[in-house]
Parts: C-alpha cells; structure tokens; sequence
C-alpha cells in the first residue's frame, strides 16, 4: 500500500510544480496594462486625446505645461492624464502621486480610484487595487451597487467591476499556487 502511495505523492508533488510553475511564468504577461482598463474622466481638457490616441509621453508633457493654469474645477481630469500617462509608460512612481493626488479631489472618484487600482494591480498590490476598485465600482450607491443592472460598459462604473473581478482572479490564481507549493513543500 505504501509502494502505490509513494508514486501517487511524487505524482501529485511533480503536478503541482508544474501547475506553480506556469502560474508565476503567466503573472508577469498578466500584470500587463493591456489587461487592465484605465478610463479618462468624461470632460476633455488638454492632453486627454493623446492619451486616447495613444501618446502618453505627449500627453505627459501637455498635461504637466496645463497643470497650473488649469482650472480647480478641470484639475482632476489634468491629474487623471498624467497618472495615466506615467501608468503607460510604466512610471510607477511618478504615477502613484498624480493618482494620488487625483483620487483626493471629492469629484470623478469612479475613475480616479479605477486608474488607482489599476496602478496598485501592476505594482502587485492586489489588496489595495482592490479597495481602489471597490471604492470606483460602489461610488454614490447606498450599500453595495446592483452590479446586475444593465447600462452601457464602457462607463466608469462597469470598468471599476471588471477590474475588481480580474483583481479577485489574480488573488484566488495567486492563493492557489501558493496552496500548490505548501502540498509540494509538505510532500517532500
């Protein structure tokens, strides 16, 4: 009985270190912008169409020459620019202050917590993308958002729960392989 265990323990330790193995081989392509939806604020100030055409770094030096001269009320969507630009140019630093500093303004919470989420998720922080796209998806309802309620998909709120959902994705994928590796740990 031992003899059929043994194979059968081996079997399952070479198993799930291959299964380990190609989930953190596929977390880096995963953590890629492309997988994640960033979103503009609705209100088009200078810099929002470079963005949108796919010219961050355009749009980085736009947003920072309008910045100052822009005005309180259009600040927020400045912010929102540059912290997607540096997002796609893969600045991370620079990205988590004008995030940050976008998130902090009362208005556009939807997006600015989105793009946020969106940061916190490629830097590998999932617990705080999370609460970022919690905050975007559930923003100006009372308790939880009906996320059953049919509207367009490409607003604010819809892209806030599709991130929300790969987020808790990338989590269950990530619990899994670290489950994976204890049984392999264990096995040995």
């Amino acid at each position: 009985m031992n003899s059929t265990i043994r194979p059968t323990n081996q079997l399952c330790i070479i198993i799930a270190a291959i299964a380990t193995s190609l989930v953190i081989a596929a977390a880096p392509s995963m953590s890629r912008a492309d997988a994640w939806e960033l979103r503009t604020v609705d209100e088009e100030v200078p810099g929002t169409r470079e963005i949108e055409a796919g010219n961050p770094e355009k749009a980085i030096r736009i947003s920072k020459a309008r910045l100052s001269a822009t005005h309180p009320a259009l600040r927020v969507a400045v912010l929102t620019n540059l912290c997607i630009g540096h997002i796609l140019i893969r600045d991370f630093d620079q990205a988590e202050q004008y995030c940050d500093q976008a998130a902090a303004w009362s208005f556009e919470r939807t997006v600015t917590h989105n793009n946020r989420g969106v940061l916190k998720a490629l830097q590998g922080d999932y617990a705080a993308a999370s609460q970022d796209f919690s905050i975007a998806a559930n923003v100006g309802c009372f308790g939880a958002c009906n996320a059953s309620m049919r509207g367009p998909q490409n607003r604010p709120r819809p892209t806030a729960r599709r991130n929300l959902e790969k987020t808790e994705t990338r989590v269950a994928e990530l619990k899994d392989a670290t489950d994976a590796h204890r049984v392999a740990a264990r096995a040995e």
